[in-house]
C-alpha cells in the first residue's frame, strides 16, 4: 500500500478538512451543477445495484457526507440518516440547499453509542484517515449485530494508468488503496466483505462490510499485490501520457470532455442543485420502510 510521507499531523488535517479541502480539491467551496448531477447519477445507480442492502432500512450514519448526495436520497427512501460532514462549506451548502441536519465534526469528534447504527457509508474518506485500522475498527463499534459498513476508496492501482505523472497524489489521500488493499485493512479492523455483494463488488474499491472474523488475505496473495504494484507505479513514472486500459489517452480524453460537456448540459436542463436532487430522489423506489423506534 502506498502511503504519503510525511504524514500531516490531526491538528493540521483538522484545519485543512474544515476549511481549504473542498476549495484546493474541487477549486470551489460549493459544488458546481455538473458535479452534483454526477454525483446523483452515479448514486442512484449504485443504489439499484444493491437495492437488496439498502432495502433493509433503519438508522444510518453518513460519515464524510460531501455535497450530501447520499443523505438526500436515504432520507427520501425512508431510512433515519445522520450526515456528519466536517468542512464548514460543504455543511452550510447541505444545510441551506438540501435541508440536511448536518454536523460538522470529524470522525474524531464523533461520540456515538455502540451498536448505533444498522448502515455506515464511508465514500472516499478513509483514504484520508491517519490510521485507516483504527477508524474502521471505530464504525465496527457503531454497528448493530447484523449491520453493514459501506467503504469506497479511489483506486490507485487504476490512477496509475489514468492519470498524468505529478495528478496522482493529493496531500489530503495518505493512504492509497486497491481493491487488495482495502479489503486487507478492513480485515485487520475485524470487518469480512459481506457474502451477499462480494461477487457483484469484486476488482473494485468499494465494498460492503461487516463485522465479524476471516478477512484477512494470506501472505502469498499480499506479496502478489506488492508486485503488481511496484510494476505498475515503476510504468507510470516512466511514461509521460497516461495508458488507459483498453483505449488510447487520446481517446480518454476525448470521452472525459464529452462527460463533462453532457454532465455540464444535464445540470442546466435541472436548473438548480436542489432541482437534480429532487429529480434524482423521484427516480427511486421507495424501498426502505422505517422501523418504528423502540420504546423508551
Amino acid at each position: 500500500m502506498l502511503r504519503n510521507d510525511p504524514v500531516p499531523s490531526q491538528e493540521e488535517l483538522d484545519r485543512f478538512y474544515r476549511r481549504d479541502y473542498r476549495r484546493e480539491y474541487k477549486g470551489a467551496s460549493e459544488p458546481r451543477l455538473r458535479q452534483v448531477w454526477r454525483n446523483f447519477d452515479r448514486l442512484t445507480g449504485h443504489v439499484r445495484a444493491f437495492e437488496d442492502i439498502y432495502a433493509r432500512g433503519g438508522d444510518w450514519l453518513d460519515l464524510g457526507a460531501g455535497s450530501g448526495e447520499f443523505s438526500f436520497l436515504a432520507g427520501r427512501m425512508g431510512a433515519r440518516v445522520i450526515p456528519v460532514e466536517p468542512n464548514e462549506g460543504y455543511a452550510a451548502y447541505c444545510r441551506r440547499v438540501l435541508d440536511l441536519e448536518v454536523q460538522a465534526r470529524t470522525l474524531e469528534e464523533c461520540d456515538f453509542a455502540p451498536g448505533s447504527f444498522d448502515l455506515i457509508r464511508l465514500s472516499h474518506v478513509l483514504e484520508h484517515m491517519r490510521d485507516p485500522v483504527a477508524a474502521l475498527g471505530r464504525l465496527r463499534g457503531w454497528l448493530r449485530p447484523g449491520g453493514v459498513l459501506y467503504v469506497e476508496v479511489p483506486d490507485i492501482e487504476a490512477d496509475a494508468s489514468n492519470k498524468l505523472q505529478g495528478r496522482m497524489f493529493h496531500y489530503g489521500h495518505i493512504h492509497n488503496f486497491n481493491p487488495v488493499t482495502l479489503r486487507h485493512v478492513a480485515g485487520r479492523a475485524g470487518l469480512v466483505e459481506l457474502a451477499a455483494t462480494a461477487e457483484r463488488s469484486a476488482g473494485r474499491c468499494g465494498a460492503f462490510f461487516a463485522a465479524g472474523e476471516g478477512g484477512l488475505l494470506p501472505d502469498a496473495a499480499l506479496r502478489e499485490n506488492a508486485a503488481r504494484m511496484r510494476a505498475a507505479m515503476a510504468a507510470h513514472q516512466a511514461r509521460r501520457l497516461p495508458r488507459p486500459r483498453g483505449r488510447s489517452a487520446l481517446g480518454a480524453l476525448a470521452d472525459r470532455i464529452a462527460r463533462r460537456l453532457r454532465e455540464a448540459w444535464a445540470g442546466r436542463r435541472l436548473g438548480s442543485h436542489r432541482g437534480i436532487a429532487e429529480a434524482a430522489a423521484a427516480s427511486l423506489p421507495q424501498v426502505v420502510h422505517r422501523a418504528a423506534p423502540e420504546a423508551a
